[in-house]
């Protein structure tokens, strides 16, 4: 008996070694990904080494976020990792609380002081120096906020709305916020937000615009002057993949058609491949489904209407926008929208080139307090 522990001791001391060595080999001749279709975001890359950072800590944090985001076989130990917190009882996993009526409710991190200031005072310089443009504000909050009855008990959840209200007392007075927190949660109960993805459906996208065209001065149109169409039925979304929680019901599609004929042109900068739709129907059929709204993110992309209104709107935006954007195509002579993760351009500058009437920051509240790539903006 003896005998066989100590060679089962000695096969476990020979294999744990052997294991590490594997993972290290792989995570070191494993090209970095740019972008996790499981968690359907953008991975962190290898940070610059710079002093300055080092001395306070956050070249640190950053490198252990790229480790973290690049490590091998990455998709593989999340679904472990999910599956394990499942048999435990767990109601969350990976940042994921499985609620109520089959919600999938990803958790809101209030963030740190500093990255709070930075983010305000880059928006606040940015729009000093575009004085002659219209500048909007628009902060969504998200599914955690507006159903957060539908949480598990006691889950330790930060106020988003409170952090929200602090941007809005924090931007300057030339930026006019737009808020739609009582516009969603007053229709919460419309399906509003995605079940098993981070997104807001169309129809809480459709709720917000109503909200836009108050402060925007625009006349939006009701829900009549629209057909809807489902085109989906077997969506799972972003959060579903990420948590692992399985035996959870699809999300729907739908789109809000205009039924006055609106025509489009579409440029995504950097490609030569125009458009003349909105949605990237073939998208139906991959995993992302919510790419099917203008193909997903770019770092430009340019719609021009047949609106009779000439004005130009510019939209800062993280993926919230791309299923309002087109509600507002019936405004606008000329739509912009920059993606920061991925568009380099002096912002300044192009906005003096193209003549640019209105300026308009969307995001979501996880990804505007998490995302540092609004620094891009200057």
């Amino acid at each position: 008996m003896k005998q066989k522990d100590k060679t089962y001791k000695r096969i476990m001391a020979t294999m744990l070694p052997a294991y590490i060595v594997i993972l290290l080999v792989f995570n070191i001749i494993t090209s970095d990904r740019t972008f996790s279709e499981m968690e359907n975001r953008v991975l962190e890359q290898a940070p610059s080494f710079n002093i300055g950072q080092l001395l306070h800590g956050n070249f640190t944090t950053n490198y252990e976020k790229y480790i973290a985001d690049q490590f091998a076989f990455r998709d593989f130990w999340i679904g472990v990792k999910s599956h394990s917190e499942k048999i435990l009882g767990k109601k969350d996993s990976n940042g994921v609380y499985l609620g109520r009526d089959g919600y999938l409710l990803q958790n809101f991190n209030k963030p740190m002081e500093e990255d709070f200031k930075n983010n305000i005072n880059i928006i606040n310089s940015f729009s000093s120096s575009i004085p002659e443009v219209n500048k909007y504000f628009m902060l969504v909050p998200n599914a955690v906020e507006i159903l957060k009855d539908k949480l598990p008990p006691y889950a330790p959840v930060s106020n988003q709305l409170a952090f929200i209200n602090k941007v809005e007392q924090s931007l300057s007075t030339d930026i006019k916020f737009i808020d739609v927190y009582n516009a969603l949660y007053s229709k919460k109960d419309d399906y509003t937000f995605y079940k098993t993805d981070h997104h807001w459906t169309t129809k809480g996208a459709y709720y917000s615009y109503k909200e836009m065209g108050n402060t925007m001065d625009f006349i939006p149109k009701e829900e009549s002057d629209f057909n809807v169409e489902q085109i989906t039925d077997s969506f799972f979304g972003s959060l579903y993949s990420k948590s692992g929680f399985k035996n959870i019901a699809p999300d729907t599609i739908n789109l809000y058609i205009p039924k006055s004929k609106e025509k489009y042109n579409i440029d995504f900068y950097g490609t030569d491949k125009p458009t003349t739709s909105l949605y990237s129907m073939d998208n139906i059929n991959k995993k992302d489904k919510y790419t099917i709204f203008l193909g997903g993110n770019h770092p430009l992309i340019k719609i021009t209407t047949n609106s009779n209104n000439k004005e130009k709107l510019l939209i800062i935006k993280d993926s919230y926008a791309n299923s309002i954007v087109p509600f507002l195509t019936g405004h606008y002579g000329e739509i912009y929208m920059v993606d920061l993760r991925y568009y380099d351009g002096n912002l300044k500058e192009f906005i003096e080139s193209n003549s640019i009437d209105n300026l308009l920051f969307l995001y979501n509240g996880n990804t505007f307090f998490e995302d540092k790539s609004i620094e891009n903006i200057m």
